[in-house]
């Protein structure tokens, strides 16, 4: 049992941050690389793409933890 609230509370604490980290990465990195003229004219595009993945890589880690927690709980009520 304290095994499954272990995991549930890590699944929790991923789907809480997920805003957080897309706010990060379109609300706060993407408008910072425009305004500083950190990046080439056509390279603005290419950055938006690379944040974007950024940003897929905690939605795939959510989904993860909460698959892998829904096989824990399948698992244990057979």
């Amino acid at each position: 049992m304290i095994g499954i609230v272990s995991m549930a509370l890590s699944t929790l604490v991923h789907l809480i941050t997920l805003p957080v980290e897309f706010d990060a990465s379109y609300g706060k990195a993407l408008p910072l690389l425009e305004k500083g003229e950190y990046l080439h004219d056509g390279d603005l595009k290419h950055a938006e793409k690379i944040l974007k993945a950024a940003a897929l890589t905690y939605v795939a880690a959510s989904l993860t933890s909460l698959l892998n927690l829904g096989r824990w709980i399948a698992v244990l009520r057979r």
